[in-house]
């Protein structure tokens, strides 16, 4: 492997005592909502500035919901904010429900981004949206041999674009191509999309964690390997 990068990242994991059920995207979307509102000085947190505008980059603070429970996942500067951030007795609204943060895992580590001469296998562990309301349009009308390639090269623009959101310049030709897949209707900001799930191959090294994607500051588009 030809390495490119290694990129802080930092894990939080919140606990509260009561269970909390719900559909994971619903639940990370709320989740984004009640900590950008706790944390609402600091940008990172939410994607807007001081106005109100939103901020067009790779989101550095992203959420996500597992068996109950929420992840916050920072990257660069972002994963020293989280893991300075007062998350015990943190209370937070989610939906029509209150929960006091009892316990907050954090965890520490390093991405690492390369390139690989051989294929890495990945998985996605909530679902992707490749596709936003137009190219999606113009993809009903093709072909199917037509649509595998618009989904591999909607596949390859967002790795690349996620990876130079993070600032790591893949030097050589990206390489990524569907295995296996299946689709389903996300919500996103009032919109219906079509989300992708399934299994990918790629010649990019990619850590846990990582995701990419509209959306992914939402929990969409989270990976890791196959």
């Amino acid at each position: 492997m030809h390495l490119l990068s290694k990129i802080p990242y930092a894990c939080v994991q919140l606990h509260w005592h009561n269970d909390v059920n719900g559909a994971a995207e619903t639940r990370a979307n709320q989740l984004r909502g009640a900590i950008a509102h706790a944390f609402a000085e600091d940008d990172w947190f939410h994607q807007h500035d001081a106005d109100g505008k939103p901020l067009y980059r790779y989101p550095r603070v992203q959420y996500r919901w597992q068996d109950g429970q929420g992840v916050v996942i920072g990257w660069e500067t972002a994963a020293e904010r989280l893991l300075q951030a007062p998350w015990l007795d943190l209370n937070l609204h989610l939906g029509e429900e209150e929960v006091v943060v009892s316990d907050a895992m954090m965890s520490a580590q390093h991405g690492a981004f390369g390139i690989s001469e051989r294929l890495h296998h990945y998985v996605w562990r909530s679902p992707a949206l490749l596709f936003n309301q137009d190219n999606y349009r113009r993809y009903q009308k093709m072909e199917p041999a037509q649509q595998r390639d618009e989904r591999d090269r909607l596949l390859v623009a967002q790795l690349l674009t996620a990876l130079r959101g993070l600032q790591v310049d893949f030097s050589a030709q990206l390489y990524a191509t569907l295995t296996q897949f299946r689709t389903r209707s996300c919500r996103y900001k009032q919109q219906e999309l079509m989300g992708i799930q399934g299994q990918f191959v790629s010649n990019a090294v990619l850590p846990d964690g990582f995701a990419i994607g509209h959306a992914v500051s939402h929990g969409y588009g989270w990976l890791g390997p196959a």
